[in-house]
């Protein structure tokens, strides 16, 4: 009975061995090989994955940690707040009770302020316009830079000269006495801005003129509506504090850079921009873009047009505000 077990299954591994050559046993073992190596490399990178889960679960936990850290610390910052402007709230009223300004008055009297800065600004960019336009007419791209500040709450580390050494231009007697204020409503303030726009000449060693660069720097104006200072330059347009209060700069050069700078800072009621390349007049307020008008095609082009925009390109054209907006600023 063994003899004839053994016989048959000879037989099959005879019949086995000529089904299957030597050459393709040996292919099926090399592949059989390059399969369990295979095996211990997913082993491994299954085991660096794992690994790396448990990293960024603790980073996950962490960031979580700082979250929470975030949310208490604006909590304190929002009550903080809050108190502030109740103290400055009570100051002001006792302030108001010891000089004896009826509070309604006192109301009347900041809203009256606020009018009359937005009569300035309208007049400003009434006059940036008004240059614009006489750089079309003259054929010649003249820049000009304005900032409306309050003069008496100024910080100083804001602003300083433009040049080292340099004399201030509204220091001469041409605009000393009531008459001849370089105020905005008065024909000197133009007398001021072309001066502004003019281009230096720049003179070799021998005297001849070898080029021309723009006067650099901004004209400060107070809220009486007197320019006080020219050839201004603005500090800290990228490190200061309140630079994430403004938003970014969709076109312009670095005199726009500072503009929008400019505009964000609590003693500047507007910052205007006449481009020396395109003549293009530029507002900002607050940090933001606010409007803008090309002399040449003689167009305004409003913010709300702009955010428009942005929101068509987000929608690939479409009209309607990207999902999860309402198309507020």
């Amino acid at each position: 009975m063994y003899n004839i077990f053994w016989i048959i299954s000879w037989k099959a591994a005879s019949k086995m061995f000529r089904i299957i050559s030597r050459r393709r046993y040996r292919a099926l073992l090399s592949e059989l090989n390059d399969l369990r190596r295979k095996i211990r490399g997913y082993e491994t990178q299954n085991q660096q994955l794992l690994s790396s889960n448990e990293e960024l679960l603790a980073k996950v936990a962490e960031l979580e940690g700082y979250r929470e850290k975030y949310e208490d610390l604006s909590r304190e910052y929002e009550e903080k707040l809050r108190q502030f402007e109740e103290e400055v709230n009570r100051e002001v009223e006792e302030r108001v009770r010891e000089l004896g300004i009826d509070k309604r008055k006192y109301e009347q009297m900041l809203a009256d302020r606020q009018e009359l800065i937005e009569l300035y600004i309208e007049k400003l960019y009434s006059l940036a316009r008004k240059f614009a336009l006489e750089n079309k007419r003259i054929r010649k791209n003249r820049g000009l830079f304005l900032i409306l500040v309050d003069e008496r709450n100024m910080d100083r580390e804001n602003f300083s000269d433009f040049h080292e050494g340099q004399v201030e231009y509204l220091d001469q007697n041409l605009y000393k006495g009531i008459d001849n204020l370089p105020h905005i409503f008065s024909p000197k303030i133009e007398d001021v801005f072309n001066f502004m726009g003019e281009r230096v000449e720049i003179v070799d060693e021998s005297g001849e003129v070898t080029g021309h660069e723009e006067r650099d720097g901004a004209v400060l104006i107070n809220l009486k509506g007197i320019a006080f200072k020219t050839r201004v330059m603005v500090e800290g347009v990228r490190t200061h504090k309140v630079y994430n209060k403004v938003e970014k700069l969709l076109k312009g050069n670095a005199k726009h850079a500072a503009a929008i700078y400019a505009s964000s800072l609590d003693e500047v009621m507007v910052s205007i921009v006449v481009s020396e390349e395109t003549s293009e007049v530029t507002m900002f307020r607050d940090g933001k873009f606010m409007r803008s008008y090309d002399p040449y095609a003689d167009k305004e082009t409003l913010r709300e047009e702009i955010l428009q925009l942005l929101r068509n390109d987000m929608n690939g054209g479409n009209n309607e505000p990207p999902p999860g907006e309402d198309g507020s600023t």
